[in-house]
C-alpha cells in the first residue's frame, strides 16, 4: 500500500482539545465483553499522544489490557466543523 503523503505524528491531547474534545472512549476488544468507557483526560499534559493510552487502560469489566483495548478520541463531543461558507458541515465534508 502507498500513500500521497507520510503518515504524520499521531494525535496528541493539544490536537484533540482543539477540536472541542475533552475525552477518550475504550474499547475491550474481547469478544466476549466488548466493554465501552469514557476517560477523563483532563488532568494529563497537552503533548500526550493518545495512542500512550492503549498501553495503560484495563478493561473494567474483564480485566483485558495492551493490544486487547482500543482507545480513541470521543468524537461525539467535538465542536461543529463549519465549511467554507462558515455553515455547519459534518465531519469528513469540509
Amino acid at each position: 500500500m502507498s500513500f500521497k503523503h507520510p503518515p504524520g505524528p499521531p494525535m496528541d491531547l493539544a490536537n484533540m482539545r482543539r477540536r472541542g474534545v475533552r475525552n477518550l472512549i475504550a474499547y475491550c476488544l474481547n469478544d466476549s465483553c466488548l466493554h465501552q468507557a469514557l476517560i477523563d483526560v483532563s488532568s494529563y499534559p497537552a503533548d500526550t499522544p493518545v495512542p500512550w493510552f492503549a498501553g495503560k487502560v484495563v478493561c473494567a469489566k474483564c480485566g483485558a489490557r495492551n493490544n486487547r483495548i482500543d482507545v480513541r478520541p470521543n468524537w461525539n463531543e467535538a465542536s461543529p466543523v463549519q465549511d467554507w461558507r462558515g455553515n455547519e458541515a459534518m465531519p469528513g465534508d469540509e
